[in-house]
């Protein structure tokens, strides 16, 4: 290598004078007649290099600065994002759980609004019948949007849409006076685990281009699918809390519910001397109906007698479903009389079902035993649901569709 190309070497390198500052001396020597390019009329060789050199120190400086801010910059959204997710999995119930999100996220964050949606069409929330729950959406903060809304949304997969300029026209924050005042927008889907989309998490700024396609938004994506796991966790625990005690069908309590539920009631009873009557309904032929018609048929059919049981009972009753097709009803405070007027009520209401496809089961009907607390034939509370058992099969053994109330006095 000839001094030509050396020369042309170090003004391309400069970055070499870093380890070899010694070499920039020697470089000033260099007379500038033998240089292969063109000299500055202001600066010798030598000088570039060194202000090459000086420059480039200055923009890594610069750059690194840059980098630290950014880094500095990630780990406090970082925090804040932690904390957030920490507070929304610890949320005991839906309602908790909105609040703390949009509180944390309105404090932590420069944003106008926020809002939780979920799709109400989802298996997830219809089974736990949260749009019903919630009909007025916690004053704005949770939203019911149908599929075909959070298709239309995220029509490009599951990703955030991010919208820099929002003149009015937001797709989520759209109530009075929310329409001028949310300038840029972002929708986080919040995935599924089967695929597909539970929802979104809509944010809403103040400020333009406060979001704005390109922005990264990772952490975000993580929080919502903490949400979906948070939302997950409260249902399923729910769940379980009430599956062992509420029927799925009717959302009647179920048989291990019974036993303590009588021993409480007839308790009471006794110590206040009000009446406690006890109704055993049985559906009549509900087992060959199944058998016939198939358990479509036949949970229509349970849905339907527990729709009517339900609004004949008060508050203060309690329904239980006992078995296929049976029901217990404890009505505390009403003697035999009113336990009698129940029953027929019950049974009048069913006679304005009627299932035309049901050939010889059109008009469903009910076997009904009645018993009463205080009673001669009850001491006890085991006593009470015998007395009951024993008058429903005395009526279905005499061809159902009938009522038989048991005797009270000796």
């Amino acid at each position: 290598m000839n001094k030509d190309q050396i020369a042309i070497y170090l003004n391309e390198h400069p970055e070499f004078f870093n380890e070899y500052p010694e070499l920039l001396r020697k470089v000033k020597n260099i007379d500038e007649s033998q240089l292969p390019i063109e000299p500055l009329s202001t600066l010798s060789i030598a000088d570039r290099i060194i202000k090459r050199v000086h420059d480039d120190k200055e923009h890594l400086k610069s750059k690194l600065a840059w980098f630290v801010e950014v880094v500095e910059a990630n780990e406090k959204i970082h925090e804040h994002l932690f904390e957030i997710e920490r507070v929304i999995l610890k949320s005991g119930n839906v309602d908790e759980l909105v609040s703390q999100l949009r509180g944390e996220m309105l404090r932590r964050f420069e944003i106008g609004e926020v809002r939780l949606c979920l799709v109400d069409t989802s298996n997830h929330f219809m089974e736990h019948k949260l749009k019903e729950r919630y009909p007025d959406g916690m004053n704005g903060t949770l939203r019911f949007i149908c599929r075909e809304t959070a298709e239309r949304w995220f029509n490009d997969g599951v990703r955030p849409v991010l919208r820099g300029e929002v003149n009015g026209d937001s797709q989520v924050f759209n109530r009075t006076g929310e329409k001028q005042k949310i300038l840029s927008e972002a929708l986080i889907p919040i995935p599924a685990q089967g695929g597909g989309v539970l929802g979104a998490i809509a944010l809403g700024s103040l400020k333009p281009l406060h979001f704005y396609d390109g922005l990264r938004t990772e952490y975000l994506e993580r929080m919502a699918e903490k949400i979906g796991i948070a939302i997950g966790n409260i249902l399923m625990i729910k769940r379980m809390k009430h599956q062992c005690v509420v029927d799925r069908q009717t959302g009647f309590l179920t048989q291990p519910y019974l036993d303590p539920a009588l021993k409480r009631e007839f308790e009471l009873a006794r110590e206040t001397g009000q009446p406690l009557s006890c109704l055993k309904l049985h559906i009549d032929y509900y087992l060959t109906l199944l058998d016939s018609f198939g358990e479509a048929e036949g949970e229509k059919i349970l849905e339907d007698v527990g729709k009517i049981l339900s609004a004949t009972s008060r508050t203060c009753d309690i329904l239980v479903r006992t078995d296929i097709g049976e029901f217990i009803l404890l009505l505390p405070g009403k003697d035999s009389a009113g336990a009698l007027r129940t029953a027929e009520s019950i049974r009048q209401s069913l006679r304005g079902v009627h299932y035309p496809n049901l050939k010889g089961f059109e008009f469903p009907s009910l076997s009904i035993g009645i018993a009463t607390f205080p009673c001669d034939l009850v001491e006890t509370h085991e006593d009470l649901l015998q007395v009951a058992s024993k008058g429903l099969a005395d009526a279905l053994e005499e061809g159902g569709n009938r009522l038989y109330l048991a005797p009270t006095g000796s």
